[in-house]
Parts: structure tokens; C-alpha cells; sequence
């Protein structure tokens, strides 16, 4: 890894990290036309948004696991 006198050397993995992050914000900065900083916190019910993303991420993983499932061990 290259890097400039200023920059921190970071792992591969928090690079990309970083990278999701920034494409979130701005998908988010694109569909809500604000960043979440500028947000109410009044706006939502952040703990019930928090548990609901956590939901799909745990059906995500548990498609994924099925999917390779699937592929390691064909019918």
C-alpha cells in the first residue's frame, strides 16, 4: 500500500469498510438530499430503524449461507 506522508496505512479490510460507508453516505445524501448529521433526532425512531437493518442483515446472511449451501453441496 502507497500512501502520502499524511495518509494512515489501513488494512485492506477497513479500507473497504470505509469505502461502503462513503458510498452509503452519498446514496443517502442522493435520496434524502441531507446527510444523517443534519438529521432531527427527532426525525425517527433510531433504535427501531437500528432493529429493523439488523433483521435484513441477519435474512441477508442466512441467504447467503443457503446459497453456498447450495453450491457446495449440489443436488
Amino acid at each position: 500500500m502507497k500512501h502520502s506522508q499524511n495518509e494512515i496505512e489501513r488494512p485492506e479490510v477497513t479500507q473497504r469498510i470505509i469505502e461502503l460507508l462513503d458510498k452509503q453516505n452519498e446514496k443517502g445524501l442522493k435520496k434524502y438530499g441531507t446527510t444523517i448529521d443534519l438529521v432531527s433526532d427527532m426525525a425517527y425512531d433510531w433504535k427501531l430503524m437500528a432493529l429493523e437493518e439488523a433483521i435484513d442483515l441477519i435474512q441477508y446472511q442466512q441467504k447467503e449461507i443457503i446459497r453456498l449451501e447450495r453450491l457446495l453441496n449440489p443436488i
